[in-house]
């Protein structure tokens, strides 16, 4: 053995003989979890003479939640009660605070899976309830077969919730459409939960099935060279326990493209949630890759293969981020798929909390404001046509932007309405006639919010 080496054991050796003595100073010993009830708060822990030992959850020592694990190692103080041993000041080996929050991670794998599975049985989607479903209706002009728009409208997540996405097309090569937002439309749900079941984090699994789904277009778009791309901008509804324990919905946004995300607040103000990732802010990047930059406007456009027929087109570029486009996909390009997904929300759904959410694509909001893009969905809601409010939202927006002569017609709007919130909406509604009728401003400041005992979860 050389030198170098015998230190090392040497110290290792000298540093095991403090460990120890310091646990006989402290008293301290080492022993494994036999077994552990959650419910009931207790357990027992084998010593090194296979001792069995009595452990209650008020002697952990834990930062959160007190539990102990099966074949877990842990350190403790030998107490007695009643004249029995028990373990007081119980820890991990090192001495440091047990913490089994994450407890599938410590659990043998067979053991995890097991549990997972217990918990897939037992769960159920709350969306699923009709009188908590959540109700969406996606519209596009021009309404044609080459439309290139996809809409997810309330796909299930195993687990989770529901999903919403505007899929807005763009450098599409067939003439039936767009194939890559119909391949969101296919896969994004199945991507999140099988993503969540992995990781159970919905805002991981939403943001790495993005990435996910990307990675499996461009090699299917590159094998048929398909030039098709898409901008898709939605929401993940998940109802879950707030941190008291409470059943709440979560709200998580996920956004590559240049759409908008705004929400109806209670007194009927738009509130963007989520901003666009417009040309603009990549144009000195995008102008060292190689596009055609207008600097008055910011738009791009590059040449690339038309598709099957291989002849070199122009295509104009939507938005920073973007979901395949293969011809915005080079090595020097600054445009990638990579979705910005932020929690947004928590509702536990009563009065005074937001009434229903629009995704607006590029072309709306760029002849609308956002507040007339709030009034157009808010006085059509009601629709004389007998639509559900949320379709007549949608199509009221499309074509109240097109009636502005966008420079592109390509429009796209989705509403998706939150149907515990629809008292409150109606109130909203009816005082906005009311206002109207006596030549009041239709967006006069809220009069203190009503009391609502309606509680979803209640």
């Amino acid at each position: 053995m050389n030198a170098a080496l015998k230190r090392q054991f040497e110290e290792a050796e000298k540093t095991a003989q403090v460990v120890e003595e310091i646990k006989k100073t402290q008293g301290r010993e080492i022993g494994t979890v036999q077994a552990y009830d959650k419910g009931k708060g207790f357990g027992f822990i084998i010593d090194a003479d296979k001792e069995k030992i009595f452990v209650h959850q008020s002697c952990i020592v834990s930062p959160g939640y007190r539990r102990l694990i099966e074949d877990q190692k842990v350190s403790f103080i030998r107490g007695e009660n009643r004249g029995k041993p028990w373990a007081e000041d119980v820890r991990n080996p090192d001495g440091t605070p047990v913490n089994n929050d994450r407890e599938e991670v410590e659990e043998s794998g067979s053991l995890a899976k097991k549990r997972r599975q217990q918990l897939k049985e037992q769960w159920r989607n709350f969306f699923d309830i009709p009188q908590y479903a959540l109700k969406g209706y996606g519209y596009s002009l021009p309404k044609q077969d080459s439309n290139q728009d996809a809409f997810v409208l309330g796909d299930a997540v195993p687990q989770l919730g529901k999903i919403f996405v505007l899929a807005h097309g763009c450098a599409a090569s067939g003439k039936t459409g767009n194939e890559c937002s119909r391949y969101l439309e296919q896969k994004l749900s199945k991507f999140i939960a099988k993503n969540y079941e992995e990781s159970t984090n919905a805002e991981n699994a939403a943001r790495s099935s993005i990435d996910d789904l990307e990675k499996e277009w461009m090699e299917r778009a590159r094998n048929k060279s398909l030039t098709d791309g898409c901008q898709a901008s939605g929401a993940l509804f998940v109802h879950a326990l707030n941190e008291s324990g409470q059943p709440c919905v979560q709200v998580y946004t996920m956004n590559a493209g240049a759409c908008a995300i705004i929400v109806c607040s209670s007194e009927g103000q738009p509130q963007r949630i989520a901003e666009p990732f417009t040309t603009k802010k990549e144009m000195a990047a995008l102008i060292q890759a190689g596009y055609n930059v207008n600097q008055d406007s910011g738009k791009a456009e590059v040449a690339g293969e038309a598709g099957t027929n291989r002849l070199t087109a122009y295509y104009k570029l939507p938005a920073a981020r973007l979901i395949g486009g293969t011809p915005f996909k080079t090595k020097k390009s600054p445009v990638v798929a990579t979705a910005e997904v932020k929690k947004q929300r928590e509702w536990r759904c009563v009065a005074g909390e937001d009434l229903f959410m629009l995704v607006c694509s590029a072309e709306v909001l760029s002849v609308l404001s956002d507040e007339q893009i709030m009034n157009a969905a808010l006085d059509s809601w009601s629709s004389p046509e007998g639509l559900d409010g949320w379709e007549a939202a949608a199509k009221a927006v499309v074509r109240t932007a097109q009636a502005q002569g966008p420079e592109t017609d390509t429009l796209a709007c989705m509403a998706v309405q939150f149907w515990w919130q629809e008292k409150p909406l109606q109130r909203l509604l009816a005082r906005r006639q009311d206002r109207r009728k006596s030549g009041a401003p239709v967006n006069a400041p809220p009069k203190p919010a009503e009391k609502d005992e309606f509680d979803m979860f209640g």
